[in-house]
């Protein structure tokens, strides 16, 4: 996986850092290997942090590697999108065949 300077891959253990200390709203990716949807998603995903970079924080988590996370936060497939704002989930988690429309809706939401 190509590490873009907009997306930053995280592990279960930078969670409470990375994504509920964060002083931005964060677009965090649960993403497995060999999965043709997390493939589909990855340009859309790295088009979104380009545009969106300054003012939201973009994230990547490998969902088997980090089990117990995802397990705690209910995320059973590859892709999920769960957006967070001031510590806290907010939003529509998105899973599947996401819609570049689809997170840039969500991410406008989250910093109108």
């Amino acid at each position: 996986m190509s590490e873009s300077l907009n997306i930053k891959s995280i592990e279960a253990a930078q969670f409470e850092s990375e994504v509920l200390a964060a002083p931005v709203p964060v677009v965090l990716d649960f993403f497995s290997t060999e999965c043709a949807p997390c493939e589909a998603l990855a340009p859309k995903f790295e088009a979104l942090a380009e545009k969106f970079g300054a003012k939201v924080r973009f994230l990547k988590i490998f969902r088997q590697g980090n089990k117990e996370l995802a397990a705690k936060l209910g995320v059973s497939s590859s892709p999920t999108l769960v957006f967070f704002k001031g510590g806290a989930e907010v939003g529509e988690r998105l899973t599947g065949d996401i819609q570049r429309s689809s997170i840039k809706s969500t991410i406008e939401s989250l910093i109108a």
